[in-house]
């Protein structure tokens, strides 16, 4: 049976903004806080192996262990053992998009810190790897109901936030100015860049995670489908949609002048 055409939900006027895609796809040095093992390759996976390729260097920061991910109990494996599968799957995974970086923070799956916590691991990392270009998932896409995600996203916009106050977290001082931001699975992007040379690395990276899409061809096809609506835009046969905000947007966000 085919898979179903899954369109997102793009009503609105996407206004692509040249300047911003021009900073994503010259980015040298990138993270991707990706709340699951996979979440980074469906948002970012053919972003993400286009960078490697011009010798960007790219960090994955997998901030939960993903134990809960298994929707059979019939399965009755350990947690133990499915947090080991789980990291053997995104091990997999980074390597066919060229990641030499991975960072797994270990929190228990939907029990990561909320923001203000969770914002502190991301400052240290932050300010020790001195991105010009972050990634996670949008906190404020509509009805995204999972604790996991509302709090990587908001956490990294609080990072970013106080990136350049040195009394937050003394212990980490700045030594770059704050990167932009990248948010996918978003449901108002600016950004869309073009993934025609790396979609099939993109969705080798995804079936890598067998744990989590058994039916390969189901999940491709999605994947492909999806991609295509965000190509056209840019005429091209795939894309992938990002929102991308500027440091001096996320606060006080109407006297940005960017």
């Amino acid at each position: 049976m085919s898979a179903p055409n899954i369109r997102p939900n793009l009503s609105f006027d996407i206004s692509l903004q040249e300047e911003r895609t021009r900073q994503m796809l010259n980015a040298k040095r990138i993270i991707s806080f990706s709340p699951h093992p996979d979440d980074s390759e469906l948002i970012a996976g053919g972003y993400i192996a286009n960078a490697t390729d011009r010798k960007a260097e790219v960090k994955l920061v997998v901030v939960s262990d993903d134990r809960m991910s298994l929707t059979s109990i019939e399965t009755e494996l350990p947690m133990e053992k499915i947090v080991a599968i789980r990291k053997k799957e995104e091990m997999s995974a980074v390597e066919i998009l060229g990641i030499r970086d991975t960072q797994f923070l270990e929190y228990a799956d939907s029990r990561i810190p909320e923001p203000t916590l969770l914002m502190n691991d991301f400052l240290t990392i932050i300010r020790s790897y001195a991105p010009d270009l972050v990634i996670s998932v949008d906190p404020y896409l509509p009805y995204e109901a999972h604790p996991d995600h509302l709090n990587t996203g908001n956490a990294l916009l609080r990072a970013v936030l106080f990136h350049q106050y040195p009394y937050v977290l003394k212990s980490a001082k700045p030594k770059s100015k704050p990167p932009i931001i990248a948010l996918g699975a978003t449901a108002s992007p600016n950004v869309i860049v073009p993934i025609d040379s790396s979609i099939d690395r993109k969705i080798k990276s995804i079936l890598c995670h067998t744990s989590q899409f058994p039916n390969a061809e189901n999940i491709e096809q999605k994947i492909r489908n999806t991609a295509s609506i965000f190509g056209r835009m840019i005429s091209c046969r795939y894309g992938e949609a990002f929102k991308v905000l500027l440091p001096d947007e996320i606060h006080m966000g109407m006297l940005a002048l960017g």
